[in-house]
């Protein structure tokens, strides 16, 4: 399972409809919704939750899959400190960073890209599309 940053996860684009995603992946194992009301579709078996816009449109995807690799490299179960700073070297800047007690969560904002940890591992990757202005940038889709 490949992050293509800025346009989705492997097949799957920023922007598809739900419709369309749950054609390609199947029906969810659960739908819940966001703080603004918004489906979120989780897929156990993947270990991903697909998150749905206003516009009922991909937006961000949340994965937790030890199969997942970012930049040809693993990261789910990896030191966090480690994979964060080879993504500082690959995307030219540094993370922002985030401590919530129990998760800390490193943010790369340009790319629309956090990673969440710990106790120092890498426990989830989260990552959406880009923008132009206000505009969302759907690739693919």
């Amino acid at each position: 399972m490949e992050v293509k940053l800025g346009i989705g996860l492997d097949g799957i684009s920023f922007g598809v409809s739900q419709s369309s995603l749950i054609d390609m992946i199947g029906q969810p194992d659960k739908v819940d919704v966001d703080h603004d009301e918004l489906p979120l579709l989780k897929y156990n078996e993947l270990m991903c939750t697909f998150w749905m816009d206003e516009s009922n449109r991909l937006h961000w995807i949340q994965s937790a899959n030890p199969l997942l690799t970012l930049q040809n490299t693993k990261v789910i179960g990896m030191e966090v400190l480690d994979i964060v700073a080879k993504l500082a070297l690959v995307l030219g800047y540094s993370h922002e960073f985030e401590d919530y007690g129990a998760t800390e969560s490193y943010s790369f904002s340009e790319h629309e890209l956090e990673i969440q940890s710990e106790y120092g591992i890498v426990t989830d990757v989260c990552f959406g599309h880009y923008w132009k202005g206000d505009e969302p940038l759907y690739t693919n889709a």
